[in-house]
């Protein structure tokens, strides 16, 4: 009912509303501050409302309609009618570890298995993602999987325990070194992520959402030409697909 008065209100002619985005963190890390500059020029009366955007924190609220949109991971295998999806990047995923980790050199998932691993997947997932990482290379499961709703937690608790995690590249890159983190040398290939833009099937965006995704699309392609060392190394990391 909210969106519908939201969507009656903006064919009025009204500017006021909020928009509610999740966003993966790091494109929060990169991306964000720019693209939020610019929507805000162009849409200086809609208020703006962010969650961190990891599966298990965004897709509840994709699926109970106080999300407006999630730029972030897929769930692997989720594409089909519920969500829609805008493929931005394409990017590996590392294995990460503090520095001076005791197996930092390993380069096999089975002389992993025996840690702690914490992680931010979604626990209504849990046993395919798990299926699909470790399975598929006959490797054990690893003894104990701990679960996270925050990056900020998973960080604190990889630079002072002998816990391991899987990042996605580019937040190995943004993040890793000023941490105190490291990526592990797997033989192994871990699946790609893919950061999208993925919204409710059946639900029309609203003008600020489209407005804000633009925004982000035109930021990212302007970084393309960036001659800031971290967003080239960001931009090296993954596959552009917009």
């Amino acid at each position: 009912m909210t969106r519908a008065q939201d969507a009656m209100n903006a064919l009025r002619g009204a500017t006021q509303g909020k928009l509610t985005v999740a966003v993966t963190p790091w494109i929060a890390m990169t991306f964000l501050a720019d693209t939020v500059t610019r929507f805000c020029e162009r849409m200086p009366d809609i208020r703006l409302e962010f969650f961190e955007g990891l599966l298990s924190v965004a897709n509840p609220r994709l699926r109970d309609g106080s999300l407006d949109f999630f730029i972030g991971r897929p769930e692997p295998g989720a594409f089909g009618v519920e969500f829609q999806y805008q493929p931005l990047f394409s990017s590996t995923c590392a294995l990460v570890a503090r520095e001076g980790h005791p197996r930092a050199n390993c380069h096999s998932l089975a002389d992993l298995s025996d840690l702690d691993w914490v992680l931010t997947w979604d626990p209504l997932n849990e046993n395919a993602l798990v299926d699909n990482m470790f399975t598929r290379y006959n490797v054990p499961v690893p003894r104990k999987i701990h679960l996270t709703h925050s990056l900020s937690i998973a960080i604190a608790l990889l630079k002072k325990t002998d816990m391991i995690s899987v990042f996605p590249w580019p937040l190995v890159e943004v993040s890793a070194a000023k941490e105190g983190l490291c990526a592990i040398p797997l033989r192994e290939q871990l699946d790609d992520a893919m950061v999208s833009v993925i919204s409710r099937s059946g639900h029309p965006a609203s003008a600020a959402s489209e407005c804000f995704i633009e925004c982000m699309i035109e930021t990212i392609r302007e970084g393309c030409e960036s001659s800031l060392p971290e967003t080239r190394h960001v931009l090296q990391s993954v596959e552009l697909l917009i």
